[in-house]
């Protein structure tokens, strides 16, 4: 996908801040670059962990933030108040097709379980060509390193093809990012 064509992001990252602040700062960084360049955040809505950093990022900037929250997560992942374009689902299932909607691209920043389980999905529906996004990850200190390993893993294994290891790109910082999004 060409970098004009990319209007809209979907950050998969945690709702909580990690162990390093590099990682929050990373999030806020690329918030403000989204806003910079018009480029949409979508996200998972919630005011906590780099979920928050990224939103609240790209708002203070003066950027779009559409958030995508279940029902059950509105409380407990307290819900952004400055996100004014807030789409509530009925389930987990229900938020990542939603947001998947309303992406041109997805870009995973450092996370837990859920952040795993959102990438994994994508990257299985690219492997079985339900969709031709760009898929990116990005991360400080190795963070991504042995997710990468295990998917390597799983060609060496027999389990996966390697056309795999095409449908996901690691950025190794925000000038790798910019270079994918539209020009400020």
């Amino acid at each position: 996908m060409e970098q004009s064509e990319i209007r809209s992001v979907l950050v998969f990252c945690g709702s909580r801040p990690g162990n390093h602040s590099c990682h929050a700062a990373l999030a806020a960084t690329v918030g403000r670059m989204f806003a910079e360049r018009g480029v949409a955040l979508v996200y998972g809505g919630g005011a906590l962990g780099l979920m928050g950093e990224v939103g609240r990022a790209t708002i203070a900037a003066g950027g779009t933030a559409r958030g995508v929250i279940p029902r059950f997560l509105k409380e407990w992942e307290v819900a952004e108040p400055q996100c004014e374009d807030m789409t509530v689902t009925d389930s987990l299932h229900t938020r990542k097709a939603v947001m998947f909607e309303q992406c041109d691209a997805v870009l995973a920043l450092p996370g837990g379980l859920g952040t795993l389980d959102e990438l994994v999905e994508v990257l299985s529906w690219r492997n079985l060509r339900l969709h031709a996004k760009p898929v990116w990850l990005m991360g400080e200190r190795g963070f991504w390193d042995p997710f990468l390993a295990l998917v390597r893993h799983t060609v060496e294994t027999g389990f996966a093809s390697p056309d795999i290891l095409s449908h996901v790109t690691y950025l190794a910082d925000t000038d790798a990012l910019a270079a994918h999004l539209p020009r400020a």
